[in-house]
């Protein structure tokens, strides 16, 4: 992921498409969230649509009825009606937690920390808030340590890894980046299992020394637990799971002792997944992968949105209805990929995608076929 076409992007961790559960079209997760992406500043920033599939309203020009276009922004975190119109979708389709895709304090001065002020503002007035968890984006976390060893804030696969052996790697999850995000979020408004904030985090390619993975996310957890008064639940992406980290040797905190769920990263790619840790399940689900058009792109990757998982007849949606159908019943929680990652396309909310027929399908229709799944349609 990248959270402009200016940085080198980090493409998704392979992961393998495992055989698709049996289709159970009319059950139900116990709750459903999404990933939301707030790095975005259109049209004056960061705003190439020769790189995008499908073009969100907003992105080129003002939102449709702005009520206040007097700031000459659209598709911006720095625009309070963006927020608002997007978290009405987001209720309308009926997700019951967001996860805003946070970096901390981001170089570029539209997705810094703050930004999460308006995102509470516009959930504060809607009739029922939607509970906001974070995702953490460990890339992140790879970019602050370089710039701080003074290497400038770079990140990707050719870029040094933050050894997880230094003991100031859990300054820059915690001090710098989680800390920050939740007192920005009133409590009322936290997404929780069990009474704890929810945690989701972005892959292990941030760092090196795995061995240390349970150490580290044992110390975020208790410095979280000191300064809130309770601990997060932490679900962790699948490559966290490392055999060393399961296994760290004798004195160390093995990872899955520590960990309160885990999931799969890249399904938008590679089809459904879910994982299970202590009887919570986690599934990921997405419409389908594009970032052939991303600048400085090395291994693109593609993902027809009107081919099911393992191939089959073409339709409109095929990938997200087929990849919908395959949700255990017994999910705990289930995850979309994404509600709005408009470079690598794997967003469902408003955008002009063309159908099978070459004529441009409703900028809804994503959101429709997921609002009718919910629904038990």
């Amino acid at each position: 992921m990248q959270p402009t076409a200016t940085l080198a992007p980090l493409s998704p961790a392979f992961l393998p498409t495992s055989t698709l559960p049996v289709p159970t079209p009319h059950a139900q997760p116990e709750r459903m969230g999404t990933f939301f992406f707030y790095w975005y500043h259109c049209p004056e920033r960061a705003c190439d649509a020769s790189e995008l599939t499908a073009i969100p309203p907003g992105w080129l020009t003002p939102l449709p009825d702005d009520p206040d276009p007097r700031d000459g922004l659209a598709y911006s975190s720095i625009n309070y009606d963006w927020f608002e119109g997007e978290l009405r979708d987001l209720v309308d389709v009926g997700f019951d937690l967001i996860l805003p895709v946070s970096w901390g304090d981001h170089p570029h001065p539209w997705f810094r920390q703050d930004r999460l002020d308006l995102l509470v503002q516009a959930n504060g007035i809607l009739e029922e808030p939607l509970a906001i968890g974070m995702f953490l984006d460990t890339t992140a976390q790879q970019a602050m340590y370089n710039d701080f060893v003074a290497d400038g804030y770079r990140f990707g696969p050719t870029i040094p890894r933050m050894p997880l052996s230094d003991a100031r790697s859990g300054y820059f999850f915690y001090d710098l980046h989680i800390k920050g995000f939740f007192e920005r979020i009133p409590r009322e408004m936290w997404a929780t299992e069990q009474g704890r904030p929810i945690i989701v985090t972005y892959t292990a390619l941030c760092c090196d020394e795995l061995y240390l993975a349970g150490e580290l996310w044992h110390a975020v957890k208790a410095a979280f637990r000191a300064d809130f008064g309770v601990e997060p639940w932490l679900i962790l992406e699948e490559t966290w799971f490392t055999p060393e980290a399961l296994a760290p040797g004798e004195g160390l905190q093995p990872l899955e002792l520590v960990a309160d769920g885990r999931y799969h990263w890249g399904t938008a790619l590679h089809g459904p997944q879910t994982a299970t840790l202590r009887n919570f399940s986690v599934t990921s689900v997405g419409p389908g992968f594009d970032n052939r058009r991303i600048v400085g792109i090395t291994d693109p990757r593609f993902q027809p949105r009107d081919e099911p998982p393992g191939g089959g007849p073409r339709r409109n949606g095929a990938f997200f209805r087929a990849s919908l159908a395959a949700v255990p019943p017994a999910t705990d929680l289930l995850l979309i990929e994404t509600w709005n990652e408009w470079p690598e396309s794997t967003g469902i909310a408003r955008a002009s995608h063309q159908g099978l027929d070459g004529q441009p399908l409703p900028d809804d229709f994503y959101m429709d076929l997921l609002r009718r799944w919910r629904r038990g349609g």
